[in-house]
C-alpha cells in the first residue's frame, strides 16, 4: 500500500506537472523574467503598458497557498512547477536568532502549536508598533520568544477558514529556515531546469531588532544570508562580527550553465528598506505602501525613487482609489501636506506616474478565483468607477493599467488569464 506522504508526492507531481505542461506551453520553458525567442515576439507584437514592456512578473504569494499550506516546501515546489516568475518567502526571526519563514509574526493560525502541551506556556499577548501603527495580538505563541529547536517541532497547516483549500496536507511539512527555503530554491532551479525569483520580505524589523545587540540584526542577518546563497552583492558592509554564530551550509555548486534568478527585498518599513537598498546595490527594493498616505502623490513617489525600484500597493489603491482605500482602514492624513505634495494620484494614473519616475509597480494580492476578491466596490458601487465582476475582469483592468508585478495565488489560472488577454489585445 502507497505511503501517505508517497502518495502525497504523486499527486504535488501530477498536479504540478500539468500546471507546467500549460504554462510551458504558453509561454515557452522558460519564464517571461528571463526571455525567449517566442515570448519576445508575443512581446512585440503586443506592446504591453509595463515600464519594461513585458507582460507581467508573476510572484507565487508565499507559493502556492490556494492549494498547499503556505511557505511550506510543498508550497513551494507547487508554485515552481506552475510557473511562477518569483516564490515569496516572510521572514520572522527566533529568540536565538534563527531567520525563519512565517507570514504572521505569532504561529497560533498556520500551525499545530496549540496542540504541543511543552509549548503552551509560550502563549502570551504583545503590542508593537508597525510602521507607526500600533499592533495587539493576545493569546498567541510569538516566534521572537521560541527557539528554532521548538518550532521545529511544529507542523504547518492551510488556513481553515477558506474551506475550499485542500486540508489533507496538513501537519506534513515543518517550519522552514531561511537558509532551507534559499537551498530549495536553488535545487528547483536545477531541478525543474529554469530560474526562480526570491523576494523576501522583512516583518517587522523593529519588532524582531528589539532587544538585539544593535537595531540593523535582523537585516544584516538577512543579508548575509542572502549573500551566502549568491543572490545578494554586500556593497556597504555589515556588522559581520555580531554573527559570528550564523553558520551556513557549504553551497551545492550550480552545474555550469545553470543561473540563478534575481532577488528582491520586500519591507513595510521604509527605514529597512532604505537600508537594504543601500547595502544590497544588486538587489531591488520592494516599498510596501499600504498605511503611507503621502506615497500615493506625486512628492511621494518622487522620495520613494530616491532608494526603491517597485512600489508594492494593496490593489484597491488602483480601483477605488488612496481616500477610500486609506479611510476604510482608518489611516488618516495631513491635507495641507498630501496637497504640497500634489495630491493624491488618481487610480487609473497611478501606474503610468510611478513609470515616469522608472518606478515598476507591484499590487497584492490576486486570490485564487474561489474567494472574493475584497474590493470595496463590491459593497458600494460608488467607491471606483471600475468594478471587477469577475477574475477575468479584474486581471484585465490590472493589465491594461501596466502593472509590472503581480502577487498571485492559483499561478495557473493567473498564468492562463495572462495569456488570454496577450490574445485579445493581438486580435
Amino acid at each position: 500500500m502507497l505511503s501517505t506522504r508517497l502518495l502525497y508526492i504523486i499527486a504535488v507531481v501530477v498536479a504540478g506537472t500539468v500546471g507546467s505542461l500549460l504554462v510551458m506551453q504558453l509561454w515557452g520553458a522558460r519564464s517571461l523574467v528571463w526571455t525567449t525567442p517566442a515570448t519576445a515576439s508575443l512581446q512585440t507584437k503586443l506592446g504591453w503598458n509595463t515600464l519594461s514592456g513585458r507582460p507581467p512578473v508573476l510572484v507565487g504569494h508565499r507559493g502556492e497557498k490556494a492549494f498547499m499550506p503556505e511557505h511550506s516546501r510543498a508550497s513551494y515546489w507547487q508554485a515552481a512547477l506552475e510557473g511562477a516568475d518569483y516564490i515569496e518567502p516572510d521572514l520572522a526571526l527566533t529568540r536565538d536568532g534563527h531567520l525563519v519563514v512565517n507570514h504572521n509574526e505569532w504561529l497560533g493560525e498556520n500551525t499545530n502549536v496549540a496542540d504541543i502541551p511543552s509549548l503552551s506556556h509560550l502563549r502570551t499577548n504583545k503590542t508593537w508598533l508597525d510602521n507607526g501603527r500600533s499592533i495587539s495580538v493576545t493569546n498567541e505563541w510569538f516566534i521572537k520568544d521560541m527557539t528554532l529547536a521548538q518550532i521545529k517541532q511544529l507542523r504547518i497547516r492551510q488556513d481553515s477558514e477558506f474551506a475550499w483549500r485542500p486540508q489533507h496536507f496538513n501537519d506534513m511539512f515543518s517550519v522552514l529556515t531561511f537558509e532551507e527555503y534559499l537551498q530549495l530554491v536553488r535545487n528547483l532551479t536545477i531541478d525543474v531546469g529554469r530560474p526562480f525569483g526570491v523576494i523576501p520580505e522583512l516583518k517587522s524589523p523593529k519588532f524582531y531588532n528589539d532587544g538585539r545587540s544593535y537595531p540593523r540584526y535582523f537585516e544584516d542577518r538577512a543579508i548575509l544570508t542572502l549573500s551566502h546563497y549568491e543572490w545578494a552583492n554586500v556593497s556597504v558592509e555589515v556588522n559581520r562580527s555580531a554573527h559570528a554564530d550564523l553558520k551556513l551550509q557549504p553551497l551545492r555548486a550550480l552545474p555550469g550553465g545553470v543561473t540563478l534568478g534575481p532577488a528582491a527585498w520586500q519591507s513595510f518599513d521604509l527605514d529597512t528598506a532604505e537600508y537594504l537598498s543601500a547595502h544590497t546595490s544588486n538587489v531591488p527594493v520592494v516599498a510596501l505602501v499600504e498605511t503611507l498616505p503621502w506615497a500615493f502623490t506625486p512628492g511621494g513617489l518622487d522620495k520613494l525613487s530616491k532608494f526603491a525600484a517597485i512600489v508594492s500597493p494593496w490593489k484597491d489603491f488602483f480601483v477605488a482609489g488612496a481616500e477610500n482605500v486609506l479611510r476604510s482602514i482608518n489611516v488618516t492624513w495631513d491635507s495641507e501636506e498630501i496637497e504640497s505634495l500634489g495630491g493624491f494620484i488618481p487610480p487609473y494614473k497611478f501606474a503610468a506616474e510611478a513609470h515616469s519616475r522608472n518606478l515598476s509597480i507591484s499590487p497584492y494580492t490576486f486570490y485564487d478565483s474561489h474567494q472574493p476578491m475584497a474590493y470595496l466596490c463590491q459593497k458600494d458601487a460608488s467607491l471606483g468607477a471600475f468594478c471587477p465582476t469577475d477574475k477575468q475582469a479584474e486581471f484585465f483592468y490590472f493589465f491594461s493599467l501596466g502593472v509590472d508585478y503581480m502577487f498571485v495565488e492559483n499561478i495557473v489560472e493567473a498564468r492562463l488569464l495572462q495569456e488570454k488577454y496577450a490574445n485579445r489585445v493581438g486580435a
